[in-house]
This record gives structure tokens, C-alpha cells and sequence, in this order.
């Protein structure tokens, strides 16, 4: 009954509620991590898989900061009137 109650959750705070977009990824989030819990038999094992997941949704967050700083400083965006000089 309770990966159904978070998928239906999930589904209306993403698609019912209008919320900016970044902030639609928590419930989704949320829901992942607690399907990886519900999904083993032992709650140590789930508790571990949900661990797993937190820390793979981190990692990734870490690599998207990362690589956003990256490009800005390889990819110099210019002000238009920059832009008209240099071209």
C-alpha cells in the first residue's frame, strides 16, 4: 500500500501543484529513496539501499555544481555591446 500511496503522491506534487520545476525533483527524489527501502525484506538492507541512493542523488549534484563553475570559467559569456566590439 505504500509505494502506491508515494507514487500518487508523487504524481500530484508534480503535475497538479504548480511549483517551479526545481523544485518538483524533491518528491521524485523522495520516492526513489523510499522504493529502494521498500523493495528488500529486511530493514537493514533497506535502509542501506536508500543510503546508496541519497548518496548517488548527492554525487550527482556535486558533478552538475562542478561542471556548471567549469564551464563559466571556459565558456565566458559576453555582454552584447562586448560582442559587437570584438566581432
Amino acid at each position: 500500500m505504500i509505494p502506491v500511496a508515494v507514487s500518487v503522491t508523487v504524481l500530484i506534487s508534480t503535475y497538479l501543484v504548480r511549483v517551479e520545476t526545481m523544485w518538483r525533483q524533491a518528491p521524485i527524489t523522495a520516492a526513489i529513496v523510499i522504493a529502494a527501502g521498500i523493495g528488500s525484506g529486511s530493514a537493514k538492507i533497506g535502509i542501506g539501499r536508500g543510503l546508496h541512493k541519497v548518496a548517488e542523488v548527492l554525487f550527482g549534484c556535486v558533478v552538475g555544481i562542478l561542471v556548471s563553475w567549469l564551464m563559466s570559467r571556459i565558456w565566458l559569456v559576453r555582454r552584447p555591446e562586448e560582442r559587437a566590439r570584438a566581432g
